[in-house]
């Protein structure tokens, strides 16, 4: 820097100009030709735009590693379901409520995590609710039945599986996974 006494361009980056004395930097500042006083101070500076960039860079850097880390593997194990058969084993009105049981056993080698998509309907097949039922750490081999009872007033209901598929992701509710029908 000159030692010479001049106007510059602002070193804090808040203006077009700052007076320099010869010494230090001063409070007198120009912006588009119009003088005022900013006292030098704890005054954030502002960033360029290599800053804003790489900041940018940066954020989507760490936005794909947590996709890829985190939502990937939870959104894998949602659609990639053990092997399983299942069956309905009450679906019935009582009163108030429809009382709903349903049986699962996992075909796989090993203990799987599952949910279950339940459709509820009227005589006329118009739909009284969707459902889903999950059911955690189920053994090889092994046969789980889980039960709910769902507000319904109807005197007859039909229910059916409208597909099984892995843990729900960050217990989000999809609906069935698209191949599991």
């Amino acid at each position: 820097m000159s030692s010479r006494p001049d106007w510059y361009t602002d070193p804090t980056g808040r203006h077009d100009l700052r007076y320099f004395n010869g010494t230090s930097w001063t409070g007198d500042v120009s912006d588009s030709g119009r003088r005022s006083v900013d006292p030098l101070g704890p005054h954030p500076r502002r960033r360029g735009t290599r800053s804003v960039v790489a900041t940018l860079l940066a954020l989507a850097g760490f936005g794909t590693l947590v996709i890829a880390v985190v939502v990937v593997p939870r959104a894998a194990a949602y659609l990639d379901v053990s092997p399983h058969t299942v069956e309905i084993v009450d679906c019935a009105p009582t009163g108030s409520e429809v009382a709903l049981t349903v049986a699962l056993t996992n075909a796989g080698e090993s203990s799987a995590d599952y949910t279950i998509h339940v459709r509820i309907l009227d005589d006329n097949g118009a739909v009284i609710r969707d459902t889903t039922l999950e059911i955690d750490a189920v053994a090889a081999g092994s046969t789980i039945e889980t039960s709910d009872r769902l507000p319904a007033r109807f005197e007859s209901v039909v229910c059916e599986i409208r597909g099984v598929s892995g843990p729900l992701p960050f217990g989000i509710d999809l609906g069935p996974a698209p191949s599991s029908g």
